[in-house]
């Protein structure tokens, strides 16, 4: 039953401060980033992001090894800070790539 009522309480109160819009807003900006890199790169993407105190501290594009062995890490970089570029209003402190090797795939 607590948890009921904080849930409750939470959701009255996060309208009111603005974090709800924020959170909505930056996942727009993650789907933005995500569709340039598949419009421009062909790569299917996922952008996850870190803020802290209201300050983008780090974004990590995540792709796929089958989709971008041939990919140079140059390439790489250029490909994750346009979309970030396009995507975030700000820079962050850092952009991680990450590239996800699935075994069923690997031949």
């Amino acid at each position: 039953m607590r948890s009921v009522i904080a849930i409750f309480f939470m959701l009255i109160l996060l309208p009111g401060c603005d974090i709800g819009e924020g959170i909505s807003g930056m996942l727009e900006k993650q789907k933005l980033a995500e569709q340039h890199i598949k419009s421009k790169y062909g790569w299917e993407s996922n952008f996850g992001y870190s803020i802290v105190n209201g300050e983008l501290q780090q974004v990590t594009l995540v792709v796929f090894s089958n989709e971008v062995r041939q990919t140079t890490v140059e390439d790489l970089e250029l490909a994750a800070a346009e979309a970030v570029t396009l995507a975030f209003d700000e820079k962050p402190q850092a952009i991680f790539i990450q590239i996800v090797s699935q075994p069923e795939l690997l031949k």
